[in-house]
């Protein structure tokens, strides 16, 4: 019995070992494949900085650099080291696993001029290099101060509608908490905060801790624009105290400078719907189907987004396109998005429209320009998208024609010559009068064959085409704006933007019933009463609203079958109810907007 007993733990012994090794293993195969993709990037939070600042590197490794670390001795022919502190993140939400090493330097210039940060390598992958340009630094009048505020601006003059830059500073050589600014606010301009960082500053013989906020700002006249002062409150922190919790000491109150700039009107020679002021404005493309495999009455996607640094998304004006009759357009709502950082504000305008072709062969799509204000160079720009050539093969037959074979139309006079030559045959005639019986049967099938044929012939004159017919069918049908908008879910669904896939469900559930004013996804799933769309609709909702449940043990929505049950489903009502008039056009325009 002692034996058994210590034979079964030993066994028990064994499997933990077992378990253990494999779980290593799994965890070291996660991490090798992770390594494989790896990518290595540095960024740094300022490209300008006076002699005396310092410079915040930001240096990631997409993976997990357990033990080592890339060389930073490359850094010090013109940065002094200051600090280096990393940071390791791993997770999985979704089925989705992100993994990643941070390290953050603070870099010191060693000298004044354009300095380089090099070029970083780490196992396999390089950083791009980094030029930054360091100024000599100026004197203050306020040194020895323990406290102060500094107000910038990147240029004393801009256009209307064109991007100022504004910073506020705030220096301190003492210990302060709570930091705290009023509201900016300057009438006739639209405001965005883009950034905000500390860093340190020798002025003088003190070194000081500097709070940094940046404003992107958009006068919209022209004229003076007033930027008023504005108060930043702090406590100081009270060193003396000897309890374990420090308290806040005396508040510090320090107002920034108010400034005035020259906003001038836009040149007289440019048109309205020209102006766009911004430092540099780039147009692409990308389409949803192989170019390659174009049908007449097919729909195709065409996304073209502008980009311009120095602008809001919505200053961005729409495009116009020139009409024509090889193709129909139809035009979805703009997406207008814009990101910030230090260097201000960048907008992006997004508009997606779908291309019918109406005919076969080859079709052009006119060029595409974009005027706009290049304030770097202070003269107008032009943007393109040059002209393309497409190949538009024909629509596919219609199966009811494809059923029934074209016939050549059968002479009367060949037909007799092939009767009289059977006859002749002295091999195929027999006294019993079978000769007789097979002409009659012949003359008689031919007979069938070409009543069948006249009729054929008289009912393809009578009534359009079919192949036309089913054209117009598929470029008038609702059914079409139903398929185009299922193929922008999937776009969205590839992109993995839940968000953009319920909203463009929305989209599909009110096209696809109209007479409901559809807001939820569960009004949807009601009008098709299918129990699995609901529950696939209840689960995107789960992933998009639920964010607090533990990503390994809640389920996740299966998009491929969501997008499948929504081509399955048969929505006979918009059809029906345009049968008699004819559908509404889909809003084909020129002036995509």
């Amino acid at each position: 019995m002692i034996t058994t007993t210590m034979q079964k733990s030993l066994n028990k012994i064994a499997d933990r070992k077992f378990l253990q090794r494999a779980l290593f293993l799994l965890l070291f195969a996660l991490t090798a494949s992770t390594q494989s993709w790896a990518k290595l990037t540095a960024t740094a939070d300022r490209t300008v900085l006076d002699s005396n600042e310092t410079l915040q590197l930001l240096v990631r490794f997409d993976g997990q650099a357990l033990t080592s670390q890339p060389d930073f001795d490359v850094l010090e022919r013109d940065f002094r080291i200051l600090s280096n502190n990393r940071q390791q993140q791993y997770s999985i939400s979704n089925g989705r696993t992100e993994s990643f090493t941070d390290w953050k330097l603070t870099l010191a210039p060693k000298r004044i001029g354009r300095l380089l940060v090099p070029s970083i390598k780490y196992k396999n992958d390089i950083s791009d290099a980094i030029e930054i340009s360091v100024r000599k630094a100026s004197p203050s009048n306020v040194t020895g101060q323990p406290v102060y505020t500094e107000t910038l601006i990147d240029k004393p003059a801009v256009y209307v509608q064109e991007q100022l830059l504004l910073t506020h500073r705030l220096y301190t050589s003492i210990q302060l908490t709570d930091f705290s600014m009023e509201e900016l606010k300057v009438p006739g301009a639209i405001i965005q905060k883009v950034a905000q960082n500390q860093f340190r500053k020798r002025v003088g013989n003190k070194d000081y801790i500097v709070v940094e906020i940046k404003y992107a700002l958009f006068p919209q006249t022209s004229g003076k624009l007033d930027i008023p002062p504005v108060a930043i409150s702090a406590y100081q922190v009270d060193n003396n105290q000897r309890s374990f919790f420090r308290s806040r000491g005396n508040q510090v109150i320090r107002n920034t400078d108010a400034k005035t700039i020259d906003v001038m009107a836009k040149p007289a020679h440019i048109d309205a719907d020209q102006w766009m002021p911004s430092s540099q404005l780039t147009i692409s493309q990308k389409w949803s189907n192989n170019l390659e495999q174009l049908q007449v009455g097919e729909p195709v996607t065409r996304t073209i987004t502008i980009s311009a640094r120095g602008l809001t998304g919505a200053q961005i004006l729409p495009l116009t396109l020139d009409a024509s009759s090889d193709f129909k357009v139809y035009p979805d709502q703009a997406q207008i998005n814009e990101s910030v950082e230090a260097s201000g504000v960048t907008g992006v305008r997004q508009e997606s429209l779908a291309l019918v072709p109406n005919r076969s062969g080859e079709i052009i799509l006119p060029e595409i320009s974009l005027r706009w204000w290049d304030t770097v160079n202070q003269r107008m720009q032009t943007a393109t998208l040059d002209a393309m050539r497409l190949e538009v093969g024909a629509a596919p037959s219609n199966a009811a024609t494809e059923s029934v074979p074209y016939l050549e139309p059968i002479g009367m006079a060949d037909n007799q010559q092939s009767i009289a030559g059977i006859s002749e045959d002295p091999d195929l005639q027999e006294s019993d009068g079978s000769i007789s019986t097979l002409m009659k049967v012949s003359l008689g099938a031919n007979a069938l064959l070409l009543t069948l044929l006249a009729a054929l012939l008289l009912k393809r004159q009578q009534r359009p085409s079919t192949r036309d017919h089913s054209i117009n069918n598929l470029v008038n049908s609702p059914r079409l704006k139903l398929k185009q908008l299922i193929k922008a879910i999937e776009i969205d669904a590839k992109d993995e933007d839940l968000a953009a896939v319920r909203e463009g469900i929305l989209d599909w559930g009110r096209s696809a019933f109209p007479d409901h004013k559809i807001k939820t996804l569960q009004e949807i799933a009601e009008l098709c009463a299918d129990p699995q769309l609901k529950q696939q609709f209840d689960l995107l909702d789960h992933s998009l609203y639920n964010s607090n449940s533990s990503a390994d043990q809640a389920p996740t929505v299966d998009i491929k079958l969501l997008i499948a049950l929504l081509k399955g489903l048969d929505i006979p009502s918009a059809e029906a109810k345009t049968s008699a008039n004819g559908l509404k056009p889909l809003y084909p325009t020129n002036n995509i907007g």
